[in-house]
């Protein structure tokens, strides 16, 4: 069955259908529904019987087609139903008799314009090669073009584009692509090769000129190329149509500017509200939590009064403790022994007076004695004043595993790799430590407390000098020591 069998078949069918008001009330009815399933397929019927019935246009009056239809219209989109309710009411407006054929004309070339402007580029470039050919056989379309729009159509496009390009504000509308705009410029360049009157063209004078500065290079060569054929012929723009165009710019510039604004001040306000709103809520959160903070002291304070008395009894029983403590640490040490490895019994002597001990030294030869304790497993500390040393003393630490010698001096060399000590100011303030001399400590005076801490997990000795930690201390003892004076 050929192509236009089919056509008289459905044709045939659907005059026997709509014979009666009862089958277009169906399709309205399906139109309407809230149902969107149906809409599509009763719109593709509709624009059956808008083709095919002889009296379609009395039926659209009767029914109000057009206000059913414009129900999809309403919300520019690509939709199914967008297309075919404006095909519908297009092919109702080309079937209404005219003899204004300039507005048939337009019939002709408003689909091709929109095929021009498909983001498509291969759609686009056929809408506008059929469009030319159309402008240079029919003068009824050039003439329909001239006056019915496209000049229209051609500054919106290309001013937005060029208000894209120039604006820094992120809300500027996207740039209109090049194959629509160089297209375009095609569709001008065949018009003023084909049309008599151009003086309507006049007005895109200024807006070729901006695009002949600051559009692409293609763009630039056509613009440059049409301005040539219109100085050629003689168009061009009054000085007052100029002031006047330029006012426009300006004032679109700075309503433009202002919408801007006013977007931008709306957006703050929105932002201001919603802070206005978050800080509200903070604040009853804040309150909430004071009350309910409140409560809690209100509770802990009637806990303070019940404890009150238990508390300054415990702070009684606690001072009587640590006197009580006190005492027990001062008779303890005054029970415990401090023993020393001393093999220079006839010049070391150590004696010990209200639990101080002392280690007093006779004669003038030199003579090293260490504490009998190793120090291993925690921290070890050693507290020692010197006096009447005549600035010749020193104290420190020796290996456990060495055996110190009688009439040792610390530094000589047969002894000093075993041990680490801490000299007195007035002899050298130096800290020697296996024959190496490290200076940055103040040394120490008669009279002057000096304590030693030793950390066994650390492996450090650090040195205190009148309550002071000094800067340089030894480090990486991985042995069990001794203290030494």
């Amino acid at each position: 069955m050929d192509e236009e069998s089919v056509r008289s078949s459905k044709s045939a069918a659907f005059t026997s259908a709509i014979d009666s008001n009862s089958s277009i009330l169906h399709l309205i009815g399906d139109i309407e529904s809230t149902n969107t399933y149906l809409h599509v397929p009763a719109l593709r019927k509709l624009l059956d019987v808008v083709l095919d019935y002889p009296q379609s246009q009395e039926l659209v009056l009767q029914h109000k087609i057009l206000q059913v239809v414009n129900k999809f219209v309403q919300v520019v989109n690509d939709s199914k139903e967008y297309i075919l309710s404006t095909t519908i009411l297009h092919v109702i407006g080309v079937s209404c008799k005219t003899d204004d054929k300039m507005a048939l004309a337009g019939a002709a070339s408003e689909p091709l314009l929109r095929m021009i402007h498909s983001s498509d580029e291969k759609q686009s470039k056929a809408g506008s090669k059929a469009l030319e050919e159309l402008i240079g056989e029919n003068s009824q379309i050039r003439q329909s073009l001239l006056s019915n729009g496209f000049i229209q159509i051609f500054q919106r496009t290309f001013s937005n584009s060029l208000s894209s390009q120039s604006s820094s504000s992120s809300q500027s509308e996207s740039i209109t692509s090049n194959h629509i705009r160089n297209n375009l410029l095609d569709l001008l360049l065949k018009l003023i090769t084909t049309s008599d009157d151009l003086n309507s063209i006049s007005v895109l004078i200024p807006l070729l000129e901006e695009i002949k500065q600051n559009s692409e290079n293609e763009l630039k060569s056509k613009s440059r190329k049409i301005l040539s054929l219109l100085a050629g012929e003689g168009i061009s723009l009054s000085s007052e149509s100029n002031e006047k165009d330029e006012k426009i710019r300006e004032l679109e510039k700075t309503n433009k500017q202002k919408d801007e604004e006013l977007k931008r001040k709306d957006e703050e306000q929105k932002r201001n509200i919603e802070e206005i709103k978050q800080k509200n809520d903070e604040l009853q959160k804040v309150k909430y939590e004071k009350e309910r903070k409140s409560k809690e002291l209100q509770n802990e304070k009637e806990d303070n009064k019940k404890k009150s008395v238990e508390i300054q009894q415990l702070k009684d029983e606690n001072t009587k403790l640590k006197t009580d403590d006190s005492k027990i640490k001062t008779e303890k040490i005054n029970e415990e022994k401090i023993e020393i490895i001393n093999k220079d019994p006839d010049m070391i002597e150590l004696t010990i007076t209200d639990g101080v001990y002392s280690i007093k030294k006779k004669g003038e030869d030199w003579s090293t004695v260490s504490l009998a304790q190793i120090l291993e497993n925690g921290i070890w500390m050693l507290e020692a004043e010197f006096k009447d040393t005549n600035g010749y003393s020193a104290i420190g630490i020796v290996r456990d595993s060495y055996d110190i010698p009688a009439n040792v001096y610390p530094l000589g060399t047969k002894y000093q790799e075993h041990m680490a000590v801490q000299l007195q100011k007035k002899w050298s303030n130096s800290l020697w430590c296996k024959d190496n001399r490290n200076t940055g400590n103040i040394g120490y005076d008669t009279n002057q407390i000096i304590r030693l801490e030793f950390d066994s997990e650390k492996g450090t000795l650090i040195f205190f000098i009148g309550g002071i930690q000094q800067p340089v201390y030894i480090s990486g003892i991985q042995e069990k020591i001794r203290f030494i004076v």
